[in-house]
């Protein structure tokens, strides 16, 4: 059988031997990202319905689902001969049996743990090495292409925070690697693109403390205690408060230590 990847982080893609194929459209899409998110876990009858339909389910819901089946395993061989044998049935369900390095999901999460394995020898290094490898995975908004609306309210958020996670953790890493000049822009653009996550602008500051530019650090300040304001009606919570504190100060150890 030929070499079958799949990517869910970002737009749905499937590559058959190097080569991008096109995924159907419809319900098999939806079917199929379903399969692959779970790779080599059963998924009931009842989530690929819910997955499907919704709360819409046709008048003989099991034989619909037989039949988007059978045209997925049709697709599956029509692009790569015994492809179909990669779905499985099972008493609880279906699973599409595949390799980790397979689905960009599951050689996300295998290098998430090798970070936390490198963090548990205290190796900042390889800690960063592997969280730029999972963030590099990372094509887009997960899913973008795939119509179902049970997917993007139950699946799609818990991705968006994993992905949050790592980067929130990569940029950790990069203050205590002492790359504060380097994480200014990137963190720049993340408060940019996630102006209510409160710790990237704690992480925007510490950055820009420890490059000398306070002034920065104190104006970013302002400007996320203004957006919190103005969007959600809330203050900057205690940490991003004591940090504040700290650089009016002129607390060296918030440039040696951070805020925590």
């Amino acid at each position: 059988m030929c070499r079958i990847e799949f990517g869910v982080l970002g737009p749905f893609e499937a590559v058959f031997d190097g080569r991008r194929i096109p995924i159907p459209r419809g319900r098999q899409r939806v079917l199929l990202a379903s399969l692959v998110l779970n790779a080599n876990d059963v998924v009931s009858v009842d989530e690929l319905l819910e997955r499907l339909w919704g709360d819409r389910l046709p008048s003989r819901p099991r034989g619909a689902l037989q039949t988007c089946l059978t045209r997925l395993r049709h697709w599956l061989d029509a692009y790569a001969e015994g492809a179909s044998e990669l779905v499985r049935t099972s008493s609880a369900g279906y699973v599409m049996e595949l390799p980790d390095h397979s689905v960009d999901l599951l050689r996300a999460r295998r290098l998430l743990r090798e970070a936390e394995a490198a963090a548990g020898r205290g190796d900042l290094l390889g800690q960063s090495i592997a969280l730029t490898a999972v963030l590099g995975l990372w094509r887009g908004a997960v899913l973008s292409d795939v119509r179902s609306d049970s997917l993007h309210r139950d699946v799609v958020p818990r991705l968006a925070e994993e992905y949050l996670r790592a980067l929130e953790w990569r940029c950790e890493v990069g203050l205590a690697l002492g790359r504060h000049d380097e994480l200014v822009g990137d963190l720049v653009a993340v408060t940019r693109r996630y102006p209510f996550q409160e710790r990237f602008w704690q992480q925007l500051m510490i950055a820009l403390c420890r490059c000398g530019r306070q002034v920065e650090a104190l104006a970013a300040y302002r400007q996320v205690s203004t957006h919190l304001r103005d969007e959600i009606g809330i203050d900057p919570g205690p940490e991003l408060r004591k940090l504040h504190v700290a650089i009016l100060r002129n607390d060296l150890a918030v440039m040696s230590h951070g805020a925590r």
